[in-house]
């Protein structure tokens, strides 16, 4: 009886080219990929600001008026991008250069870490 359950393993155990698997085969079939997932985008708050500058009249930003300029700053000092503060493409060109030279002229702090 001992030699019959030996008989059975040997030829259980016995391996073909058949139960042999293809590498290839197995991702075609599942669908592995060695691709990198794509990074997220992130999301953009879209407010249906209207130019503040454009409603007032404002016809040109001048570095002279620091008062406006600060509005356009956040705490620490930094431009405010036009999605946050809400001014059309032409202004915001205009309230860029104002604030460079508003600093130069060291009537606006530069950023700063505090």
């Amino acid at each position: 009886m001992a030699e019959e359950v030996k008989k059975t393993d040997i030829q259980e155990s016995k391996v073909t080219l058949t139960d042999v698997y293809d590498e290839k085969t197995i991702t075609e079939d599942e669908g592995f990929s060695m691709q990198k997932k794509k990074p997220r985008r992130k999301r953009r708050v879209i407010q249906n600001l209207k130019c503040p500058l454009c409603e007032s009249g404002v016809k040109e930003v001048t570095y002279k008026d620091v008062y406006q300029l600060k509005k356009f700053t956040s705490v620490r000092g930094k431009m405010i991008s036009t999605e946050k503060s809400g001014a059309c493409h032409k202004h915001q060109k205009q309230l860029k250069s104002a604030i460079k030279r508003a600093r130069y002229m060291a009537l606006l702090p530069y950023a700063s870490n505090e």
